[in-house]
């Protein structure tokens, strides 16, 4: 049987909810402050309220819901099987099923919020306006009162690697005498092995949440989590995992793999170029945590299309793609081009350069120009990434070369006939 736990303050019995301001359990109604420790040893010994699963002929089970009667008003809460923490939707009163985060569903680490609702409405407000192709009215703000504050659930992995490359590498040396320009390149064979370690490289355990908005919002850091306590999910909504550990992993190997590929090619060094010709990478141990971080997410429907905005609940961090108007892109495109093609047609008059091919010449520029500057700023509209990388990840000093050689192959030579003028 599920259980919710209520929790209620102690002085006049209204709702708490965890304060990211204070980092402690704050009284809504009295302004009351509990430590979350101190306050679950109180409420083991009194016996906070809790609330029974209740299936009535609503066949909850059938569709993977259950439904909550909440004591404090007798409203009655809905939800799925992995819904966590919400509140009364008739007494807001924040309520927490605390059985979803027991046994082995119990989180080994939470990241509480460190901004709270206020914060997140002022970087949202501060991410819109900095796009300038964003419409009008998508600026004006009204969706912004939708914010929720979600505790998304992720698998945290921690790997002992080993990678490897060759490469080839050229070294060129150039010079000239009164006739000739030579160009000397060097090829070498090279080679790099080594070892480095990853910690708490993420991947977000649950289907509702968009992978690529949960990896546009890192990094957290993880030293200042605590171990779990459902007071921190009180005033906030929460979701168990419903993707597996084995599910999560290939996303977090692969970026463990990229990121070792660039650690070992980063130690080769003092050439001209280097082109990769193979790499390998293994995973020599591994292990993972389970945890949830605090993340603020806004829905939001323009002209029919879905868009997503969240925010790091610790370190503020915003992402979310924007619509653009077609009409301002356009009208960047064009005033640019405006502009630049009238500056360097002044220039052409000042220098007496007039001509049918400079004018055409300065013309296509001018196009060119304008186009890069206009998709830049179309490009600002998009701040959702896919993760690729787990640099942020890596344990400080433990990437050690194991292996290496430089070889020197071959060489050729060049001669160029300087021209005569």
């Amino acid at each position: 049987m599920a259980e919710i736990t209520n929790y209620k303050c102690m002085n006049c019995g209204g709702a708490l909810e965890f304060s990211s301001e204070k980092q402690k359990l704050m009284c809504v109604d009295c302004q009351s402050e509990y430590d979350v420790s101190e306050f679950e040893q109180a409420a083991a010994a009194t016996g906070q309220q809790q609330y029974q699963a209740k299936t009535d002929e609503w066949d909850v089970h059938g569709e993977g819901l259950l439904v909550y009667e909440c004591k404090n008003c007798g409203g009655e809460v809905v939800g799925d099987e992995t819904m966590a923490s919400t509140k009364c939707p008739y007494c807001e009163n924040p309520i927490v099923i605390s059985s979803k985060f027991e046994g082995s569903l119990k989180p080994d680490l939470v990241i509480p919020f460190k901004l709270d609702k206020k914060a997140a409405k002022i970087e949202l407000v501060k991410h819109v306006n900095s796009i300038r192709l964003a419409p009008g009215a998508f600026k004006a703000g009204n969706h912004i009162k939708e914010l929720k504050g979600v505790y998304v659930p992720f698998w945290l992995f921690d790997a002992n690697c080993h990678a490897s490359g060759s490469y080839e590498g050229q070294k060129i040396h150039r010079h000239s005498d009164a006739k000739y320009n030579y160009k000397e390149t060097q090829y070498y064979d090279v080679y790099r092995e080594g070892d480095m370690s990853f910690e708490n490289v993420p991947a977000d355990a649950s289907s509702k949440m968009d992978d690529d908005l949960m990896d546009s919002i890192e990094p957290y850091d993880v030293s200042a989590a605590v171990p779990y306590s459902s007071a921190y999910m009180a005033g906030y909504l929460a979701d168990r995992y419903d993707v597996s550990p084995e599910q999560c992993q290939p996303r977090a190997d692969k970026r463990m793999e990229q990121t070792a590929r660039d650690l070992i090619r980063g130690q080769v060094k003092n050439y001209d170029s280097v082109s990769e010709k193979s790499h390998t990478f293994n995973k020599l141990t591994s292990s993972y945590k389970y945890a949830l971080y605090p993340v603020w997410i806004l829905n939001t429907i323009w002209n029919g299309e879905k868009f997503v905005f969240a925010m790091n609940g610790q370190t503020g961090k915003l992402v979310g793609n924007v619509p653009y108007s077609k009409g301002k892109f356009f009208g960047v495109l064009f005033g640019v081009l405006a502009a630049l093609w009238a500056i360097m047609l002044g220039v052409l008059a000042v220098t007496s350069h007039f001509s049918t091919g400079t004018i055409v010449g300065t013309g296509v520029a001018s196009v060119i120009i304008a186009l890069i500057v206009a998709f830049s700023m179309k490009g600002k509209t998009k701040s959702v990434h896919k993760g690729t990388q787990a640099m942020n990840f890596v344990v400080n000093g433990s990437l050690r070369i194991t292996n290496s050689h430089d070889n020197f192959i071959r060489k050729t030579e060049e001669k160029t006939a300087k021209s005569s003028s």
